[in-house]
Formats: C-alpha cells, sequence, structure tokens
C-alpha cells in the first residue's frame, strides 16, 4: 500500500510539473492565485488517497485481496 502512495505522490507531481512548465498560462494563475493553487493541489491529493484507501479496503473487506494473493505467479512456475 505504502508503495501505491509513493507511486501515486510521484505521478501527481510530475503531472504538476508537466501542466506548470507547459504554455498553458498555468503559471500565471499559479502566481495570481497561490492559495487556490495550494488548496487544489492538496485537494487532489487527498482524493486520490482516499480513492485508492476505499479500493484497498474494499478489496480486503470482500476478500478478493486473499484470492488474488492465492493465484500463483506464472513467471515462476
Amino acid at each position: 500500500m505504502f508503495k501505491l502512495i509513493l507511486i501515486y505522490e510521484v505521478a501527481f507531481i510530475l503531472f504538476w510539473n508537466i501542466m506548470y512548465h507547459s504554455s498553458s498560462k498555468v503559471e500565471n494563475w499559479f502566481e495570481e492565485k497561490i492559495l487556490a493553487a495550494i488548496y487544489t493541489i492538496l485537494s487532489t491529493m487527498a482524493l486520490g488517497f482516499s480513492i485508492a484507501y476505499l479500493v484497498y479496503m474494499t478489496l480486503k473487506i470482500s476478500g478478493i485481496s486473499d484470492k488474488l494473493k492465492k493465484i500463483k505467479d506464472p513467471r515462476k512456475s
């Protein structure tokens, strides 16, 4: 789960860096409305974490995660 969160955070940072350095005038929005930009970034991160955690808990409660763990890796046979 920790690796999933780290992967999500790296992807999110890369996405925002691409948006910031593109020519879509996002950098002007960041400079003019820094509090709105911070709120947008943090709320997007929280939403992504909530969705990932919801999927994880759903798999755990429903028992699908145990079934997935029992599947043998075809590369090792």
